[in-house]
C-alpha cells in the first residue's frame, strides 16, 4: 500500500482545533458536494497507525513472545495487552469530564430554576451565567463524548485488523493435518463474528470502572435531597446490578450454543454445495434439506431465547426510571413527605444519567467482555494449531544439489532431471515423505534442504471459485504460448472443446462443476504453469482413468518436466519402469532405493511388494464387479417386483 501512496491524510498534518472539530474533512466533504460523488481516487490514504501490516506485525510478534515464555498456558489477552498498552483505558480518561458535567449540568440548571421562585435571593447575573454555564456544559458534552468514541472506534478497528491479520498468517502456515480437521466454516466466522466482538468491545469498556464512581456520586446527591427515601433507589438499582451477571451468563450460553449450531450449519452447506452433483445423482436433497432444515431449526430457537433474554433485559433497562420514580415517589405521597419541583426535576435527570451509564452502558461492557473472552478464546485455540514445520528447512535460489535430506539413510537426490517413484502401499506413508519435505509433518531429527523452488500437487485437489483459466494460472502473468502446452501436457484441450465457455469456464465453489478427473488435471497445469525446479506429486494419477493417466505420465512428467526434479508418490507399478530411481517405504521408513532393475534382481522386498500391490488391485475390481453385479441383480428384482404388483393390479 505504502508504493501507491499519493493522497495523504491531512488529519497527519491537522491542528489541535482542526483535530478537535474533525475540519480536517472538509476539503473531502466540498468536493464531494461539487462532484456529486466520491472516486477511489479522492480519498485519503490509509493512515500510518492503521495499516494492516504494522499492527499484524506488533501483535504477532507479541503473541510469539508470549508463546516463549508460557509454552503452556500462552494467552492471547496478554498479548493484546501488550500490543495495545494502555491506550484504551487514557481513552477512557475523557468520560471523567464527561460524566462529570453529565452530573453538573442539572445541578446548574436547578439553580437557574429557582431565579424564577418567589422571593427568590438569586441575582440577574448570576441567572445568566448560570444560563451560559448549562449551554457550555452542553457543548462541552458533545464534543468530549465525539472525541472518545472517534477514538475508541479508531482504537477497536486496530484490534480488529490486527487480529484479522494474525488469522490470515496463521492460515497460510497451517499444517495438513490441521486444516483437514478444522472446518472452513469456522474460520469464516472467525473472521466474520468473532473479530467484530473484538472492534465491540472497546466503545462500553471503560464504563466498568466510571460506572460505580457516577453511582457514588448520584447516591451522594440524591441522599442530600431526599435523604431515606434514596435507599429506595439503591435498593432497586443494586438488585439490577445483580441480576446483570445472571444475564451475562445467559448470554454467553446461548450465544456458544448459537455459534456452534452455525459452525455446524455452515460446514454441512459447504459440504452439500461441494458434492451438489452426487446428491443430484442420488436424490438425496429431501434428506440433506431435513438434516438442515434440523440444524436451522436448532439454531433458531436457540437464537430466539438469546433475543427474548435480550428483550428482558432492554424492558428492565428501559423501565428503571419510571419504575424507581414511582417507587420514590409513592412512598414520599404514602407518608406525606413533601418534595418540590427542583427536586424531583434533579431526581429525573440524574436517575436517566444512572440509567445510560451504570445499568446500559455498564451491562453492556459485562456484555461485549464475555463475548470478547468467548471470541478470543476461540481465536486463540486456533492459533494454537498446528503448523507446518519450515525452520528445519532451508531455501535458497542456488542450484547446486536440487533437493537433499539428511539423517534418512542416505541423500536422496544429487543430480538434476530426474523422475522418482515414491512406492507403498499404504497412502500415509507415500504422502509422508513429500510432506517432510514441504514441512507439512513435523520430524525432529535431520535437517531438509531444497534448493530451488518447488511445487506441490497433492492428491485431493484444490480448486477455488473462478474460471478454469484463473485457477491454472493463480495470479501469474498470461503466457498464450506457455498455457497452450500446459493444456496439451494436462489433456485439458478437449475438455475445453466440452465445456460452455471453454477455458473462461466457471468450476463453481471448490470446483463443483468439474468432474474428479478434470479438478485434478487442473491442479496439475497450475504447478506445470509456475515452472518451479522441484515438482511433489502426490499420486495426482489416481483421480483420472488408464487412458488419461498414461496420457499425463507421458506428455506431463517425462516430456514436459524432463528437465525438472519430479518426486511422484504413486502404486501404479506400470510406470515404475520409466522412473530414474524407485524409493520403497516400509512402515514409515525408508527401506531402499535404486532403478527398478536393480530393486528387481537384488531386492525380496521389492517383488513381493509388486505381487502385494497387483493382488490388492485385482481384489478392488473383483470386488467392484461383485458390486455391480448385485447392484444390477437387486434393480431386475425390484423391476420384476413391480412388474408383478401392476399385474395383479389389472386382474
Amino acid at each position: 500500500m505504502s508504493s501507491f501512496r499519493n493522497n495523504p491524510s491531512p488529519l497527519l498534518k491537522a491542528n489541535i482545533f482542526s483535530r478537535f472539530f474533525h475540519c480536517w474533512l472538509s476539503s473531502l466533504i466540498t468536493k464531494s458536494h461539487q462532484q456529486g460523488t466520491l472516486h477511489l481516487n479522492d480519498l485519503y490514504d490509509i493512515p500510518t497507525y492503521l495499516e494492516s501490516t504494522s499492527l499484524t506485525n506488533k501483535l504477532e510478534a507479541n503473541w510469539l513472545d508470549e508463546i516463549k515464555k508460557c509454552p503452556q498456558n500462552p494467552s492471547l489477552i496478554r498479548a493484546t495487552l501488550r500490543t495495545m498498552g494502555w491506550k484504551l483505558i487514557l481513552i477512557g480518561l475523557l468520560l471523567i469530564p464527561l460524566e462529570s458535567l453529565n452530573i453538573i449540568q442539572p445541578l446548574l440548571l436547578i439553580y437557574f430554576i429557582g431565579f424564577f421562585e418567589p422571593c427568590s435571593t438569586i441575582f440577574a447575573w448570576q441567572a445568566w451565567l448560570a444560563a451560559s454555564a448549562v449551554i457550555i456544559a452542553l457543548l462541552c458534552i458533545n464534543l468530549i463524548f465525539h472525541q472518545y468514541v472517534y477514538r475508541v472506534v479508531m482504537c477497536g478497528i486496530q484490534m480488529r485488523v490486527a487480529y484479522s491479520g494474525l488469522i490470515f498468517r496463521k492460515i497460510l502456515r497451517l499444517s495438513i493435518h490441521s486444516m483437514n480437521n478444522y472446518a472452513s466454516g469456522k474460520i469464516m466466522n472467525l473472521l466474520a463474528n468473532d473479530a467484530n466482538k473484538i472492534e465491540i468491545v472497546h466503545f462500553c469498556f471503560n464504563y466498568l470502572w466510571i460506572a460505580p464512581l457516577q453511582i457514588i456520586v448520584v447516591i451522594f446527591l440524591l441522599w442530600y435531597f431526599v435523604k431515606y427515601i434514596t435507599f429506595i433507589a439503591i435498593g432497586y438499582t443494586l438488585l439490577l446490578l445483580l441480576i446483570q451477571p445472571l444475564f451475562s451468563r445467559l448470554f454467553l450460553h446461548l450465544r456458544t450454543e448459537v455459534l456452534k449450531i452455525t459452525d455446524e450449519r455452515v460446514k454441512i452447506m459447504s459440504e452439500i454445495i461441494k458434492s451438489m452433483r452426487i446428491v443430484k445423482v442420488y436424490c438425496w436433497e429431501s434428506a440433506f434439506e431435513r438434516k438442515v432444515r434440523h440444524i436451522r431449526t436448532r439454531e433458531m430457537i436457540k437464537t430466539i431465547l438469546y433475543m427474548m433474554s435480550t428483550c428482558i433485559e432492554t424492558v428492565l433497562s428501559h423501565s428503571y426510571i419510571s419504575v424507581t420514580f414511582l417507587m420514590m415517589y409513592g412512598t414520599m405521597w404514602l407518608f406525606d413527605i413533601k418534595f418540590d419541583t427542583g427536586v424531583f426535576t434533579l431526581s429525573y435527570v440524574l436517575l436517566s444519567y444512572t440509567r445510560i451509564s451504570c445499568i446500559t452502558f455498564f451491562n453492556m461492557a459485562i456484555r461485549d467482555l464475555l463475548n470478547y473472552m468467548a471470541a478470543q478464546k476461540r481465536i486463540q485455540t486456533f492459533l494454537l494449531l498446528d503448523e507446518s514445520e519450515r525452520n528445519n528447512r532451508l531455501l535458497s535460489t542456488s542450484f547446486k544439489d536440487i533437493v537433499e535430506i539428511e539423517n534418512i539413510n542416505e541423500n536422496l537426490i544429487k543430480q538434476t532431471s530426474k523422475i522418482i517413484c515414491n512406492l507403498k502401499q499404504a497412502q500415509w506413508e507415500k504422502s509422508s515423505l513429500l510432506q517432510t519435505l514441504t514441512g507439512e509433518i513435523t520430524y525432529f531429527d535431520g535437517k531438509v534442504r531444497l534448493y530451488g523452488s518447488y511445487c506441490y500437487v497433492p492428491q485431493e485437489s484444490w480448486i477455488f471459485s473462478s474460471s478454469v483459466k484463473n485457477n491454472i494460472l493463480f495470479g501469474k502473468e498470461y503466457d498464450s504460448k506457455l498455457f497452450q502446452r500446459v493444456v496439451r501436457a494436462t489433456a485439458l484441450d478437449i475438455d475445453f472443446v466440452q465445456l460452455s465457455h471453454g477455458a473462461n469456464t466457471l468450476v463453481g465453489d471448490q470446483g463443483v462443476m468439474l468432474s474428479g478427473g478434470q479438478k485434478a488435471r487442473v491442479n496439475m497445469a497450475r504447478a506445470l504453469y509456475r515452472d518451479a525446479d522441484i515438482y511433489l506429486l502426490d499420486d495426482p494419477l489416481s483421480a483420472v482413468d488408464a487412458k488419461v493417466s498414461k496420457h499425463l505420465f507421458d506428455e506431463s512428467i517425462k516430456n514436459y518436466l524432463h528437465d525438472k526434479i519430479c518426486i511422484l508418490a504413486t502404486h501404479q507399478i506400470q510406470f515404475l519402469q520409466d522412473s530414474t530411481k524407485l524409493i520403497v517405504l516400509d512402515n514409515g521408513e525408508m527401506i531402499q532405493m535404486g532403478t527398478y532393475e536393480e530393486l528387481l534382481l537384488s531386492s525380496s522386498i521389492f517383488a513381493q511388494l509388486l505381487e502385494n500391490i497387483n493382488q490388492h488391485e485385482h481384489k478392488q475390481q473383483t470386488d467392484s464387479l461383485s458390486n455391480q453385479q448385485s447392484r444390477i441383480g437387486s434393480i431386475s428384482s425390484e423391476k420384476e417386483n413391480s412388474v408383478r404388483r401392476n399385474i395383479k393390479k389389472a386382474k
